[in-house]
């Protein structure tokens, strides 16, 4: 059932009581209601924007980001029904096993789960996001590189996809235009939530459970605006709330040559065997052709004439042949889990009073490491291959750690703030998603991530809102 708040000329029953109050109506939070409702529990779930993009709703993300340039904070999500699965690229790959095992780097770096834990519920979320559950085996050989598959949703925009689903269902009222300002409740347990329309209609909402499934940026917003308002009573005091957030930088790092018949695929990452060895993060790079009638091509073969007249003659001959092709190097990597970066709040606030974000970003030593690291064992097993040649720009060939001012920045991939731990000194949430010290207030999304691996996160939020709805669904 649909209740638009905005449009609302009666009460909601105020009596009524949900099993389950998800606020958030993107990819996390759609797929835990469709899944709990599936097994017969009420929900509401919670829209702040209604169901087609408004200036109006988008607003409420202005913030601003201090450190590495970065992203219009406003156009870096969206804020309506469907979330941001409304502009997604569709391309989808999960965690890797060594996104499990970083112990070698530190506490911080421990998940409170395994990756099987994860990993079993891959095939469910692949029919969700239209994806075949075909990606490439676990490595078993020496190598320190391994071509990598991505699969390819439509992509699936979750508006469209379960907008009848959400309407016609009589375990979920969908309500749009509904924005959180106030919970009720005391002793670590939550009883009820107020949420407010644009044209100021309010509405309560009673649940025995929460969920914030608001995003990678407004999960940790929110919980620090309660913390400040009502310390102690919804949660525990003294957690690192906003902190360890992360995203995946994306750098063009150059250009390359490749034999084809060697470099068949377009993704390559590192083993990881020698990222332990190396004691860095995930990397993934994306060899992007040009062009078969592209002059950059054969400007490269004229440089490389030039620089190493021998080789050059050779991979001429080759590029003749259309056995040789240009390619753009980019890479898109894991970013270190450092305290700094976080998400802080503003003095300045939105209209519903809740304070804006000020997000800090820096990418690390430990980043810039990763990435040079990386492009060197990459080009060494090219080399020994005799399968292509790089022309690396020249930031890539400097010492230190200074960026490049381009475009590209990040994948628009919000992770961590309110991340899975072991411990309250790490995280904020336990290995069920649940927030230390809460009784009935669960996160979802990729806030809870503990690390970021190196690919997109899409597929791995909604296998982990499985999880959590499984989990939800038995309490």
């Amino acid at each position: 059932m649909l209740f638009n708040l905005h449009l609302a000329e009666t009460k909601f029953p105020a009596d009524r009581k949900y099993d389950v109050c998800v606020i958030g109506a993107g990819a996390a939070g759609i797929t835990i209601a469709k899944t709990l409702a599936e097994k017969g529990k009420t929900v509401a779930l919670i829209e702040g924007g209604g169901d087609q993009y408004s200036s109006e709703s988008q607003h409420i993300y202005q913030g601003d980001v201090i450190g590495d340039p970065y992203f219009d904070l406003r156009t870096a999500r969206l804020r309506y029904l469907g979330g941001s699965t409304n502009h997604w690229g569709g391309r989808c790959r999960s965690f890797e096993e060594i996104d499990f095992q970083r112990q070698y780097l530190g506490e911080q770096y421990n998940w409170p789960i395994s990756f099987s834990e994860i990993e079993k519920y891959k095939t469910a979320a692949c029919e969700i996001l239209e994806i075949p559950d075909d990606f490439e085996p676990e490595q078993t050989n020496d190598a320190d590189i391994k071509d990598i598959t991505f699969q390819f949703s439509p992509p699936v925009r979750f508006k469209d996809k379960f907008s009848k689903l959400l309407n016609d269902s009589d375990k979920i009222t969908l309500f749009i235009n509904a924005n959180l300002t106030q919970l009720y409740g005391q002793d670590g347990t939550i009883h009820a939530a107020n949420f407010e329309s644009f044209s100021e209609k309010k509405i309560l909402i009673n649940a025995s459970q929460f969920v914030f499934a608001m995003g990678g940026i407004e999960n940790s917003r929110f919980l620090m605006h309660f913390d400040a308002k009502n310390t102690g009573a919804f949660f525990a005091k003294n957690l690192p709330l906003g902190k360890y957030w992360m995203e995946h930088p994306h750098l063009n790092l150059g250009r390359a040559l490749v034999d084809t018949r060697k470099v068949n695929t377009r993704h390559y990452s590192l083993s990881g065997r020698i990222q332990k060895e190396l004691g860095i993060l995930n990397c993934g790079f994306r060899v992007i052709p040009y062009t078969p009638n592209d002059g950059r091509t054969k400007a490269m073969v004229r440089d490389l004439l030039c620089a190493a007249p021998t080789l050059g003659k050779k991979v001429a001959t080759l590029a003749g042949k259309n056995l040789i092709c240009g390619a753009k190097l980019r890479a898109a990597w894991e970013q270190e889990p450092t305290i700094s970066n976080a998400v802080q709040l503003s003095q300045e606030t939105d209209i519903f009073g809740i304070p804006k974000v000020q997000l800090h970003w820096k990418k690390s030593h430990l980043d810039m490491l990763t990435i040079k690291e990386s492009v060197r064992v990459f080009n060494t097993w090219l080399m020994a291959g005799d399968a292509g040649r790089l022309q690396l720009d020249s930031w890539m060939l400097n010492d230190g750690d200074a960026y490049p001012e381009q475009e590209i920045m990040g994948g628009n991939h919000h992770m961590g703030g309110t991340r899975m731990s072991t411990s309250v000194r790490y995280g904020v949430t336990d290995n069920n998603g649940q927030v230390f010290g809460s009784k009935n207030l669960f996160i979802a999304g990729s806030s809870v991530f503990t690390t970021g691996g190196h690919n997109n996160p899409t597929l791995p939020i909604v296998q982990l809102s499985l999880r959590l709805a499984e989990h939800l669904s038995q309490h």
